[in-house]
């Protein structure tokens, strides 16, 4: 175990590879199947996503604790700047238009289906922000962060790795190549954004919370009247995967702009010490 550990530590980039590949292998599980013998395809569903999430996360959490990384990762009650944190309530909005506007009702009558679709989508929050930001990017920053460039090379590369995450919907045939782009790019500028939420609160459960809300508020049409889980295959015209886009990049450029003093002189505040983090020789 302590070699295993001298290694995760020295090669931080390889093994975030790894570990979020094996992370989310683990949470493609087809428990489903098994399930819906028992329940309706959809709570079978979400009950099998809150179940392997909350499992991996879990795990993760132990792994961190291990590696000395659990304090970096942000696991702290005492949060700060939650101000800063406003324009995500603004993209919160908007994802959850067609509620706000009268366009999609919430079917009411599915009590038990609404409960299974609000945790399998806080879990899913819990589950990507300890993975991405509590792991990949804790593993990082301790390896990089005394260098300014590795502070926002390690915030890219975590925020980069959310984003790659979800080339899986093309590889398994559920999206198209433009659609399954637009999505990651999407992922890796609320990725960076998420980071940041991190970094200035000194805390990942904002961002965790905030995470779960954004995935409620993205697919209320799940609990809709006459909706559904979309099993059909996503595609999206090259236009609107541009505006897709375009929507998110502002939470990029926010998120870069509010770490700047975090990241000067190539030191991070955790809690209320300074950390001098180690020296970066190596990038891999």
């Amino acid at each position: 175990m302590k070699k295993l550990k001298e290694i995760i530590l020295k090669y931080p980039f390889i093994s975030s590879i790894i570990i979020v590949g094996v992370a989310i292998a683990i949470t493609y599980i087809p428990l489903p199947s098994m399930l819906s013998q028992n329940m309706e395809i959809q709570l079978a569903d979400y009950l099998s996503g809150i179940i392997e999430q909350i499992a991996v996360s879990i795990f993760l959490v132990i792994g961190l604790k291990k590696l000395g990384l659990y304090e970096r990762a942000g696991f702290s009650l005492r949060i700060k700047s939650m101000w800063l944190v406003w324009p995500i309530l603004l993209f919160i909005l908007l994802n959850a238009s067609d509620m706000l506007t009268g366009e999609i009702k919430i079917d009411t009558t599915r009590p038990l289906v609404i409960l299974a679709y609000l945790m399998v989508y806080l879990s899913t929050g819990f589950f990507e922000e300890i993975l991405c930001r509590g792991l990949v990017y804790s593993l990082l920053i301790n390896k990089w962060g005394r260098k300014r460039s590795g502070c926002y090379l390690a915030m890219i590369l975590s925020s980069v790795s959310f984003g790659m995450v979800h080339f899986i919907h093309y590889f398994l045939g559920d999206a198209s190549l433009i659609a399954t782009i637009a999505q990651a790019i999407y992922a890796t500028f609320i990725g960076v954004f998420f980071v940041a939420c991190v970094v200035r609160n000194h805390s990942i459960y904002p961002a965790i919370i905030l995470h779960g809300i954004v995935d409620i508020a993205g697919s209320l049409r799940q609990i809709a009247v006459g909706g559904g889980i979309n099993k059909g295959y996503i595609t999206m015209p090259l236009e609107w995967a541009v505006v897709y886009v375009i929507i998110a990049l502002p939470l990029f450029l926010y998120g870069l702009f509010i770490v700047r003093k975090e990241y000067r002189n190539g030191i991070i505040k955790s809690g209320q010490v300074m950390n001098y983090l180690e020296v970066v020789e190596d990038w891999v």
